[in-house]
């Protein structure tokens, strides 16, 4: 022992190990929360308008039409005339229902398909609009009927099968083109929406959902420059509209330009401030670009105003943010956020619950709490028993405390964890080193560097603790 104290081994030792064992610990699950926050890709919630093209419905029956209603019908077109004259259109269904469609001319089906479309009578509009077609294969209002029908439901492969009928047979107007682009957004086509748009613009070039819907399929398709050139327009139109704002974040973000990408997303959060969805992007872009501050901000903001179907998400978010502060060591920030987010806690998975018990220990190790600290990670271990970090910042605590059993017992729980067999076999032989029992040392160092033998710097703490067995003899 005076030869081994001499050269002073054992706190020569201590000091590398406890090194090599911080630099190997896992920082609480931070690098695999923070690792999942920067490779998912960063896209902007853009909310596309649906579809508000209606089919008038020809009130005028007399009116010129492409099919006559017959004589013996006139009777019953007095009775609803003023029945759809005043938007009555249950009542008219309902007058409807009592006659055979069967039996019925095409004009007065007609009328009848566009009614319980009105009324969102899918099915039996569907029908009646069938019949009509199949006494007039060609009569462009059906198609034009079924193809808004089949839009409506979803199902644009039918609908496109009728809208470019319907074109065909000579309805070659602006909503039908936008009908049609609108269609190949759906089937993922955007160079063909382009295409569709375009012929609808002109026609009609001061339609603004028109110009907003080619804008849309430009940026899907990736002609971001025609794209940007078409924006830079509708901001000088309507620079309110936050939409615009949002789709010129988009283009920044695929063009990498993250700075303008965010720059675009704060114009647009205080045109609409209740954007929960692209808050949580706001605030992981000025997380990237080092403003943390207002990142925490942002998702306290969401925290308080997320609804129950937005709380998963703003969560999430959090969770990642919480980790990236914690690996930063930017307590203050964390402090609040832990703060803003505790509430919430209960409505979290299990093991999310867990996690947010192991960073609120953290930040409660940072502010010298042990027994909170405790507390936390043993609220985590009875949710998860396997929680890695957990186990290893405990023992980390009681060995800070010499309550050298506490943390053999953590160490060798977490040593049955594959992820974190390393750092326990590291924390186990500084327990054995403090209890100079160099053997025990000896046999842990041995087990990480077998499994680990790209850790060279292992080497040298094995060879000493072997000279130092040897010396004790």
């Amino acid at each position: 022992m005076k030869n081994m104290n001499a050269i002073k081994l054992p706190k020569l030792l201590t000091r590398t190990l406890y090194t090599t064992l911080m630099c190997s610990l896992p920082l609480l699950g931070i690098t695999k929360a923070y690792a999942s926050q920067v490779s998912a890709p960063l896209k902007v919630t853009l909310s596309p308008s649906d579809p508000t093209w209606q089919l008038a419905i020809n009130n005028k029956l007399l009116g010129p039409t492409e099919v006559l209603i017959e004589p013996t019908e006139r009777g019953f077109a007095r009775q609803v005339q003023p029945l759809l004259q005043e938007g009555k259109y249950q009542e008219v269904a309902a007058l409807f229902k009592s006659r055979d469609i069967n039996n019925d001319s095409t004009a007065l089906n007609l009328l009848r398909a566009q009614v319980l479309l009105t009324l969102k009578e899918f099915n039996s509009a569907e029908t009646a609009y069938l019949a009509c077609l199949k006494s007039a294969p060609d009569l462009v209002k059906a198609h034009q009927g079924l193809s808004l029908l089949y839009m409506q439901q979803a199902n644009y492969t039918k609908a496109q099968t009728h809208l470019v009928h319907s074109i065909e047979l000579g309805q070659a107007d602006a909503q039908s083109y936008a009908q049609l682009a609108y269609i190949h957004v759906q089937h993922s086509q955007p160079w063909s929406a382009v295409a569709a748009y375009r012929q609808a613009l002109m026609l009609e070039p001061e339609t603004a959902q028109y110009q907003q819907g080619l804008l849309f399929a430009l940026i899907e398709s990736g002609d971001l420059s025609q794209a940007n050139a078409l924006l830079k327009e509708l901001l000088n139109k309507t620079p309110d509209n936050a939409e615009l704002w949002l789709q010129r974040a988009q283009i920044a973000l695929q063009l990498e330009q993250n700075k303008q990408a965010l720059s675009a997303i704060e114009v647009a959060l205080k045109l609409n401030p209740k954007d929960t969805s692209n808050q949580l992007l706001a605030a992981q872009l000025h997380l990237s670009e080092g403003s943390s501050k207002r990142a925490v901000s942002l998702l306290k903001q969401g925290l308080k105003h997320a609804t129950k179907a937005q709380q998963a998400d703003v969560i999430n978010t959090t969770m990642q943010t919480l980790g990236w502060l914690v690996s930063q060591q930017q307590w203050d920030l964390a402090k609040e956020l832990i703060r803003s987010a505790k509430r919430l806690t209960k409505r979290l998975p299990s093991e999310e619950q867990a996690q947010f018990s192991v960073y609120s220990a953290q930040l409660a190790m940072q502010q010298g709490n042990s027994k909170r600290a405790v507390k936390s990670l043993n609220n985590a271990l009875k949710i998860n028993p396997n929680l890695g970090d957990a186990l290893l910042s405990l023992a980390s605590i009681y060995r800070d405390k010499n309550q050298l059993t506490q943390a053999k017992l953590m160490y060798v729980r977490a040593q049955a964890l594959p992820k974190y067999q390393l750092s326990a076999w590291l924390g186990l032989s500084q327990i054995a080193i403090d209890s100079k029992n160099y053997p025990e040392a000896l046999k842990h160092l041995k087990k990480a560097y077998q499994a680990n033998p790209q850790r060279q710097d292992l080497i040298t703490n094995i060879r000493a603790l072997e000279n130092i067995v040897r010396q004790e003899g």
